[in-house]
């Protein structure tokens, strides 16, 4: 039987995990009822993501403490699907349900370095960004690991935001190199480069901007 690739797999790969749906639902040890939900948060998650329209995509993204109506809905609403689908493949990690994808195939998830969650920039618009992180933080803020679409995401909303509010951030991305590195322009004119790591992961701002992970 060929792998699925349904809604839910597909948004797995976002945080850069291989999941095995079938087995996911035949394990005793993780509730069905879960799955499923995934699986419509999974819907709901494509849908916004896959907005072409980059002021949209913004609008969609604010913080739902300065919106009302149904904008804040539909942020709480994407808020908590990412976080139950970070939920998931925790379990599924557990379970041999779910693999790290690395450029040469995958293996073994080790959640005891790295594990499923999901963040944003502090008091920044765009996101929320599914990610990898670790034990370790900086200055009290986490330090998180990207697949290169989420990259490539987080590139377009940032720089969005720069357009949309007319000032530049402290550091903002400059482009995802076709040679696999990421250029991070900073304020005060210092150029960082960040290459991918063995699992073809990017740490983006991993200790200098102020990742916010968000709470289960």
């Amino acid at each position: 039987m060929p792998p699925s690739r349904s809604p839910l797999v597909r948004v797995a790969t976002q945080f850069g995990y291989d999941l095995d749906e079938t087995s996911l639902l035949a394990d005793p040890r993780v509730a069905a009822t879960d799955t499923q939900s995934a699986r419509l948060c999974a819907v709901l998650i494509e849908h916004v993501s896959g907005t072409a329209d980059a002021a949209l995509r913004y609008t969609i993204s604010q913080d739902p403490d300065y919106l009302g109506g149904v904008v804040a809905d539909t942020v709480t609403a994407i808020e908590r699907a990412w976080r139950a689908i970070a939920a998931l493949l925790a379990a599924a990690v557990t379970a041999g349900a779910a693999r790290q994808l690395t450029p040469d195939g995958t293996r073994a998830a080790d959640s005891s370095s790295w594990r499923p969650a999901v963040v944003r920039i502090a008091n920044a618009s765009g996101g929320p960004y599914p990610c990898q992180v670790g034990p370790q933080h900086w200055n009290g803020w986490a330090r998180p690991r990207f697949t290169r679409d989420v990259v490539a995401r987080l590139t377009a909303d940032v720089d969005e935001q720069w357009r949309h509010d007319g000032a530049q951030p402290d550091s903002m991305p400059g482009q995802l190199f076709v040679s696999g590195d990421v250029l991070l322009l900073h304020g005060e004119g210092v150029r960082e480069v960040i290459a991918p790591d063995d699992d073809d992961m990017f740490a983006v701002g991993a200790g200098t901007w102020m990742w916010e992970e968000w709470p289960d």
